[in-house]
């Protein structure tokens, strides 16, 4: 199975399901060392991002930290459903002794999917499991790789995705290696919008296109009426509009787009209308210091009881928290 639609220069991915069987959503990271652990947290906040957008613990990750950490398992350190992710640097070779070898090997064969990042691309050349396979090769190591296995081809580009294995030139494409996993699996939708909230793309001028408008706009699937409703509806939070109004402003009838609304979000338009004003209310308590009185009017309540009252249904916990805990619980003497 090879992922065609990872391919850099295309603009468009082919269904996830093509690619399910090598696309999990759980992951695995081992760092070589300390040195190059933060580029494991930066691909895991990549995952968690994805999350963010999409509405649900869609992607999950562990994170060991160097070869010793393999040690202190009580089984194997990958799964078969799960993607192993092997992070090194730029600078040192990352070359195993044969005891952690033998390790690698056995969580490189197990694993759903391998990707490799940096001086790891050793390990698997090490391991005897990588073939004639093509892979990212940092110039850095492009002379060592070819001593090692004069089979392998090596890529160009700073990312590369073939069968079940990814690789990144380095930590820093390790992000959008990520990113295009991330694509390949939930769609290019999703992949575009994660790229603008991770700031890897300039950021497109519709305001809080992240969190819900986001989420219901994925799940509109592209139909153009649908679209629109969102987008009025996001405009129009303050000053809240009736279904009658935003159908007659799409010239549509209200029938059609409750039914369009049921059909594609599984939502009425006063749900999703309500959730779009609730999103912006979370965002406003978290960020500013606005009395609550004035987001309620902000957010196209009529009063703040009213909001708080949604507020609790949906997120589980009153403003008050979430002011709490964005503001560190101080309060001045």
């Amino acid at each position: 199975m090879f992922l065609e639609n990872l391919d850099p220069s295309r603009s468009t991915f082919a269904p996830a399901l093509q690619c399910k069987r090598s696309l999990s959503g759980d992951f695995v990271f081992l760092s070589q060392d300390d040195s190059v652990a933060f580029a494991a947290e930066a691909c895991i906040d990549v995952l968690r991002s994805a999350n963010r957008l999409i509405g649900t613990a869609t992607y999950s990750w562990s994170h060991l930290r160097g070869e010793a950490a393999l040690e202190l398992l009580d089984g194997p350190a990958c799964g078969p459903d799960q993607t192993l992710v092997l992070i090194g640097g730029t600078e040192n070779p990352w070359r195993p002794g044969k005891d952690k070898l033998r390790d690698l090997r056995a969580c490189i064969r197990n694993a759903a999917r391998l990707c490799v990042v940096g001086s790891a691309v050793f390990v698997p050349l090490g391991a005897g499991v990588l073939g004639s396979k093509q892979i990212s090769v940092h110039p850095n190591f492009r002379p060592g790789v070819s001593e090692t296995c004069a089979g392998v081809d090596m890529f160009d580009g700073a990312t590369c995705h073939q069968s079940a294995l990814s690789s990144a030139i380095s930590p820093t494409a390790a992000i959008r290696m990520m990113v295009e996993l991330v694509g390949a699996r939930d769609g290019e939708f999703t992949r575009a919008a994660l790229s603008r909230y991770l700031g890897l793309t300039d950021p497109e001028t519709s305001p809080n296109m992240a969190g819900e408008h986001w989420r219901y706009t994925r799940m509109a699937q592209g139909d153009l009426i649908i679209g629109e409703a969102l987008t009025i509806m996001l405009e129009h939070l303050e000053d809240t509009l009736t279904v009658g109004q935003i159908a007659g402003l799409l010239d549509v009838s209200p029938r059609k787009l409750e039914r369009g609304f049921r059909d594609l979000l599984r939502e009425t338009p006063l749900k999703v209308y309500r959730d779009l004003r609730l999103d912006r209310a979370r965002s406003l308590m978290s960020q500013t210091a606005m009395p609550m009185n004035e987001i309620s009017v902000a957010c196209g309540f009529s009063n703040v009881t009213l909001m708080k009252k949604w507020f609790v249904k949906k997120y589980g916990e009153a403003p008050e928290q979430v002011r709490l805990h964005s503001y560190g619980a101080l309060r001045p003497n």
